[in-house]
């Protein structure tokens, strides 16, 4: 198997939520890529094959609202780019809808957890930051704003542009 297919291969294999799952895919993937030739399949379309089933793994009704956001998006920068004399905009706006998947693919790669295993990793965090938390000295959690200001931030944007698409009409 050539370095490029490995490549794709190990790139879908992270992306995929719970570390179980990661290494249990992508040691199945990389064999089928090594033992791609013996059938004449070549190992890139196995790689992307890796590559489909990842992004087909991650996608769930939780993603609907994401995905719906990305097509606005791409739609409404199209649409703002034919019909204005300036294209920046809308270009930049259908960039953001097309990146807009991806993003979610990470912060799922991230967050989702769904293993035994995760869970008690995650269990044992969550018990080390409450008893950090509950010791003498120990600094408020400013964490927990974060996604909060973030999730107000891609608000506020998703209104602007759709702001811009409907006055530029």
């Amino acid at each position: 198997m050539d370095a490029l297919s490995r490549g794709i291969i190990v790139t879908a294999a992270a992306l995929l939520p719970g570390k179980a799952r990661r290494e249990r895919y992508l040691e199945q993937w990389l064999a089928d890529g090594e033992g791609a030739a013996e059938l004449g399949i070549s190992a890139l379309s196995v790689a992307f094959g890796a590559v489909k089933a990842a992004v087909a793994m991650n996608l769930t009704r939780r993603s609907a609202v994401a995905l719906g956001l990305a097509v606005v998006l791409v739609v409404g920068g199209i649409r703002l780019t034919m019909t204005t004399s300036r294209w920046v905009p809308g270009a930049a706006m259908a960039m953001a809808g097309v990146a807009l998947p991806f993003l979610l693919l990470i912060i799922r790669r991230f967050t989702d957890r769904d293993t035994l295993a995760d869970w008690q990793d995650a269990l044992a965090a969550r018990q080390a930051r409450l008893s950090k938390r509950a010791s003498p000295g120990a600094e408020p959690a400013r964490r927990r704003l974060f996604p909060l200001f973030l999730g107000a931030a891609l608000l506020v944007l998703a209104v602007l542009l759709l702001y811009v698409m409907v006055t530029r009409t």
